[in-house]
Parts: C-alpha cells; sequence; structure tokens
C-alpha cells in the first residue's frame, strides 16, 4: 500500500492545496500518497465533482481520502453539502460513505470508527473488500474516534495486514510535544498490530499568525525529528513522515476585514522562511527581492512552478505573486516538492517533464 512511498501529506479540499499540488511534476506526485479530506468544492452540485477535482490535481493513481469533520456546512439547501452531511450517518455501518468510496476507483477510503462497534466496523472492512478495495484507519489526537481499539479487533479477526494507519496530530505549536501520545497509541491501542503494517506519523506546526514575523524570519518545522523519536522508541521502523503540506485543518475564523500585509513565504527542507515587513508593509514584489537577493536562504534549484513564481515577482509582481492566496500556493507547491524528495538526489530538469497528451 505504502511501498517506496515515504511521504503522506494531509491536504484539504482548498484552492491552494489543489493549486500548489496540481503544478508538480508526476514525478514528484509519484512520490507521495495524500490523505485528501473530502468536503463540498466551490459551488459545484455534487461531491463526485470534488473528487474530480482533487483528481485533477492529483492524477497519478490511488490516495487515500477521508471525510472532512472540520468542514462546517452552510447553506442547508446544498445538494453538495446535504450529500456530505449523508457520508456522517453512522446507520447500517455508514453505509453512505461506503457506497460513495466505491464508487471512485482511485479511492483508498478511511473505515470510520465513530460510535461504531467492532462488528460494524468489520461489516465497512467487507465491503471494501468485496469491492477490491484497500483501506485505511486514522484516529486523530483533537478528534478522536473512539473506536480505534474495535478496529484494530476487526482487523485482526480477519487476519489482513493489507492496511495502513494514519495517526493525526493536527496543529500544535511544537509538534516535539507530541512523541509521547504517538508513542502511546503504538504502544498500546495497536500494540497488536501486525509489525508490517504501515504508521503514519502526521502533524503541523505552521504559524496561525505572522504579526511576529519582520523581515526575513525562520521558522523550523520539527516533523522529522518527531517521527525519528517515534521510530526510536517504539522501534517500529515502518514509521512514516506526514504533514499538512505547510498548512492546518480548518478551523471557524471570526472578525477578519483587517488588512494582512503581503509576504512571500519560502520552504526549505526543514524551516520556512517568512518575509514580510509590518512597520511599512512591503510589496509581494519587496518581499520577494528581500528573499531572492538578500543572502543564502534562496537557492531557486528546485526546478519547480514555486520557485518561478517567486523569481517572477522580482521582475514582475503583476505576472508572479500579487495575493496572500498565491502565495500559500507557490509555498504549498515548494514544500511538497521539497518533502517527496527529502534526503534523495533531486532529479534532472529532463525528468520533470510530463509526458504530452492531446
Amino acid at each position: 500500500m505504502l511501498e517506496n512511498i515515504n511521504y503522506v501529506p494531509t491536504l484539504a479540499l482548498r484552492s491552494s492545496e489543489l493549486k500548489g499540488l496540481g503544478f508538480l511534476p508526476d514525478i514528484t506526485k509519484r512520490r507521495m500518497r495524500p490523505c485528501f479530506l473530502l468536503a463540498p468544492w466551490s459551488r459545484t452540485p455534487s461531491l463526485a465533482r470534488a473528487v474530480e477535482r482533487l483528481e485533477q490535481s492529483y492524477g497519478v493513481g490511488s490516495y487515500f481520502l477521508d471525510i472532512d469533520r472540520d468542514y462546517v456546512p452552510t447553506n442547508d439547501t446544498s445538494p453538495a453539502q446535504i450529500e456530505w452531511l449523508s457520508l456522517l450517518d453512522p446507520a447500517n455501518s455508514y453505509q453512505n460513505w461506503c457506497t460513495f468510496a466505491c464508487e471512485h476507483s482511485n479511492v483508498i477510503p478511511a473505515l470510520q470508527l465513530e460510535g461504531q462497534t467492532d462488528r460494524e466496523i468489520l461489516t465497512q472492512v467487507q465491503r471494501f473488500q468485496q469491492a477490491g478495495k484497500q483501506f485505511f484507519v486514522r484516529e486523530s489526537r483533537l478528534r478522536p474516534t473512539g473506536g480505534l481499539l474495535a478496529a484494530i479487533s476487526a482487523l485482526n479477526s480477519v487476519g489482513t495486514a493489507d492496511f495502513a494507519v494514519i495517526l493525526e496530530g493536527g496543529w500544535s505549536s511544537d509538534v516535539l510535544q507530541l512523541p509521547v501520545w504517538y508513542t502511546g497509541i503504538i504502544q498500546g491501542q495497536l500494540q497488536e498490530l501486525n509489525s508490517t503494517v504501515p504508521v503514519v506519523a502526521s502533524c503541523t506546526s505552521m504559524p496561525k499568525s505572522f504579526s511576529q514575523f519582520n523581515n526575513g524570519s525562520q521558522v523550523n518545522f520539527n516533523n522529522r525529528q518527531l517521527v525519528a523519536q517515534v521510530q526510536s522508541a517504539t522501534n517500529r521502523g515502518s514509521v512514516i513522515y506526514g504533514d499538512w503540506g505547510s498548512t492546518r485543518p480548518r478551523e471557524q475564523s471570526g472578525g477578519g476585514g483587517h488588512f494582512i500585509p503581503p509576504r512571500i513565504d519560502y520552504p526549505t527542507d526543514n524551516s520556512w522562511w517568512i518575509y514580510r515587513n509590518a512597520d511599512v508593509p512591503w510589496t509581494f514584489q519587496q518581499a520577494a527581492r528581500a528573499l531572492v537577493e538578500g543572502g543564502d536562504v534562496w537557492d531557486g534549484d528546485t526546478d519547480q512552478w514555486g520557485e518561478q513564481m517567486i523569481a517572477q515577482t522580482v521582475v514582475n509582481e503583476a505576472s508572479g505573486i500579487d495575493t496572500l492566496q498565491k502565495n500559500v500556493t507557490v509555498r504549498v507547491n515548494l514544500h511538497l516538492h521539497r518533502q517527496a524528495f527529502y534526503g534523495a538526489q533531486r532529479p534532472s530538469l529532463i525528468e520533470f517533464e510530463d509526458d504530452w497528451t492531446d
């Protein structure tokens, strides 16, 4: 299921994530297996259209799919939102979810554990197996299902090890406070888990506010160190790196309407560099110049769309980054690429060229 895959980014169905992913070459996409969180896409009339949109961005094979339980419907007459709510119905072992997942050939669905007994989870497993589908288990630190033990019991009863477990730590200001949660789960509820089953340790520390950053500020993220600590503490080599692609879970925002200074975010292997000036706000072009011309942070050697956009912003903001959303899209694009090739030799420019189709 995760053979030769060392990166599992969790991506919500939001414009910046899907566009940033979509601008990656196929050779990069094939080094990851995203976990998409399903919610209605824009004003499309069905969730099938949301699946079409994410597959337009990924487009290289199978991917994990779970329901985005942080999404909050806003229109009780929207067909897509009504359909999304129906997937949360636990009746008959989440039959609506199972049916939806089985309608899409590239979907590797999450078992829905909330409010389910081991017998009900086993029914989900049997449905997916009958449809020839793989599946996975996803447990969240901030939204625990209460059904993880039941899931392991159900899976052990059928004797399968052909699944994956994603342990989702969510957002934390310091991910190095989280290893005890991962190790507690692995050594507790997952202690009977077959050693060949891959476990993904996912979380994010992308800042929620940027007001404290000025000029070029480095923000370290320690997900790699976290995974190493979990591997060491549990003696489980099949712990795989996951993150949120330099984003965060959905949040209910309040207030708003205030001016947000332009900035450029630049991912490196283990940190994000934030270029902004709050005292006398820079333009996006000034922020890009501070990055590209101001020191040793910029390397410009990924050959990716994101770096091309930053370089173009230096020349002409109007044809480069001129909104905060474009900045986030660029950040996602570069972060995904760097993490997909983390510790590996980057391919040559010719290898980035995808096959042309008419």
